[in-house]
C-alpha cells in the first residue's frame, strides 16, 4: 500500500515537470520576437565615387564633364620631334582616341635658306575626361608652349539635367548607406526605402535626368616643333659695318707700302658686306689718298657650324671692284675671316683679304683688318 502511494505521487511530480519544461519553452517561442530580414538589395547601384586624384601638374586644368564640347590647341617643342611625334599618336590610341588628320615635315639641318621649320600636326578626338591624361604625357614628353582649351555646354537642358543627375545619384548613396545598417529603426527603414523607391522611378520614367546620354567629344590640334635656336642676330635683315685695316702694297713687287684705311659697308645676312666703300690715307705728303669701292659675296663653313655659333664662326668670301691708290685698278680678292663675336645683333669680325690690282701697273696687296658690324 504504501508503495503504491510512492509510485503515484512520483508519476504526479514528473507530469508536472514534463508540462512545465513544455509550457514554457512555448511561452519562450512565442515571445520572441521575429528574426529581422535582411534588406532587398537596391533596384538602382549608385555609382562608385571617385578616387582621390593625383597631383595637378599644370597641365591638366581643363574641364572634363561629359556633356561639354570642348576643342583647344596645344603647341609643343621637343628635341626629338620624330619620336615624340610617333610616341604621342601611339598614346592617342591607347586612350581610346582617334587621329584625323596628320602632317609630318622634317629636315635635318636647320639652315636659313629652309623656308619651313620641322613640324608635326595632328587633330585628335578622345573623351573630355581623357584631356587631363594626355596633357599631363605632353607635359612629360615635350616643353609646351601654348594651350588654348575652351569647352561650351551644347543645351542648357543638358548643364540641367547634369545637376540634377548628380545631386539625385548623392541622395541614393546616402540613403544605399543608411540602409546598410542593421540597427536602423524600422519607422525610419520604411521611410527611407519609400523615399530610394520615388527617386529609382522618377530616373526610370525620365532616363534622360539620369542617364550619361550627353557624352561628347573633345577635339585637339596638337603641333610639336623643333626647339627654336636662337637668332645671334636678332632677327636682323640687313647688316652694316665699320671696318679698319691696313693695306699693305707691292706684294709680289719689288717697291712695297703700307696704308691705314677705314670704311663703311651694308649688307644681308652674309659673313661678307654686299657693297663696301674704303679710304685710304696717303703715306706721304707727295701721294694722294686711296680708295676702293667693291661688292662681296661669302659664306658660312656647314662642318663647323653654318654661322649659328654666338662666337668663333669662320667664312669664307670674294670681293671685286675699282681701286684707286695712285692709278686706276680692277681689284679682285679673297677674303677669310671668323667672328669673334656674334650675339643680340652685334657682331666682331677680323679677316684678311689677298688681293690683287689689275692695271697698268699691277701688283699684289694684302689687306687685312677688324670690322663692327650691327644688325637691323
Amino acid at each position: 500500500m504504501t508503495h503504491g502511494r510512492a509510485f503515484v505521487w512520483s508519476l504526479l511530480i514528473g507530469t508536472s515537470v514534463v508540462a512545465g519544461c513544455a509550457g514554457a519553452a512555448k511561452v519562450s517561442t512565442l515571445s520572441a520576437p521575429p528574426a529581422v530580414r535582411e534588406a532587398p538589395p537596391p533596384a538602382y547601384q549608385a555609382a562608385a565615387a571617385p578616387p582621390p586624384g593625383a597631383a595637378s601638374t599644370g597641365y591638366a586644368d581643363v574641364n572634363t564633364d561629359n556633356a561639354l564640347i570642348s576643342n583647344g590647341s596645344v603647341a609643343a617643342t621637343s628635341e626629338e620631334l620624330l619620336p615624340t611625334a610617333s610616341a604621342f599618336r601611339r598614346e592617342v590610341y591607347r586612350l581610346g582616341g582617334r587621329v584625323f588628320a596628320e602632317q609630318v615635315h622634317f629636315h635635318v639641318d636647320a639652315d636659313d635658306e629652309v623656308k619651313q621649320a620641322s613640324a608635326a600636326t595632328y587633330r585628335i578626338k578622345l573623351l573630355p575626361r581623357l584631356l587631363p591624361d594626355l596633357l599631363d604625357w605632353l607635359g612629360k614628353h615635350a616643353t609646351i608652349t601654348a594651350q588654348d582649351v575652351s569647352s561650351i555646354i551644347a543645351m542648357e537642358s543638358e548643364g540641367d539635367a547634369s545637376i540634377v543627375r548628380a545631386d539625385v545619384q548623392a541622395r541614393l548613396a546616402e540613403i544605399d548607406g543608411q540602409l546598410a545598417d542593421p540597427a536602423l529603426d524600422p519607422k525610419h527603414r520604411a521611410a527611407l526605402e519609400t523615399e530610394r523607391a520615388k527617386l529609382t522611378g522618377a530616373a526610370i520614367a525620365d532616363p534622360g535626368a539620369m542617364a550619361d546620354n550627353t557624352r561628347r567629344v573633345a577635339v585637339l590640334d596638337v603641333r610639336f616643333e623643333a626647339p627654336l635656336r636662337p637668332d645671334p642676330l636678332a632677327r636682323g635683315s640687313l647688316i652694316g659695318h665699320a671696318r679698319g685695316s691696313l693695306l699693305g702694297l707691292g706684294v709680289l713687287g719689288q717697291t712695297r707700302g703700307s696704308r691705314i684705311g677705314g670704311g663703311v659697308g651694308i649688307g644681308g645676312r652674309s659673313p661678307v658686306a654686299s657693297f663696301e666703300v674704303m679710304g685710304y690715307a696717303a703715306p706721304t705728303m707727295a701721294e694722294r689718298a686711296g680708295v676702293t669701292v667693291t661688292l662681296g659675296i661669302g659664306s658660312y663653313s656647314r662642318a663647323l657650324g653654318s654661322g649659328h655659333r654666338s662666337s668663333f664662326n669662320p667664312y669664307i668670301g670674294a670681293r671685286f671692284g675699282y681701286a684707286y691708290l695712285q692709278a686706276n685698278y680692277l681689284a679682285v680678292a679673297a677674303e677669310l675671316g671668323v667672328e669673334l663675336v656674334k650675339q643680340r645683333g652685334v657682331l666682331w669680325t677680323v679677316s684678311a683679304r689677298p688681293m690683287g690690282l689689275v692695271g697698268s701697273d699691277s701688283q699684289g696687296a694684302i689687306e687685312v683688318g677688324s670690322s663692327l658690324d650691327l644688325a637691323f
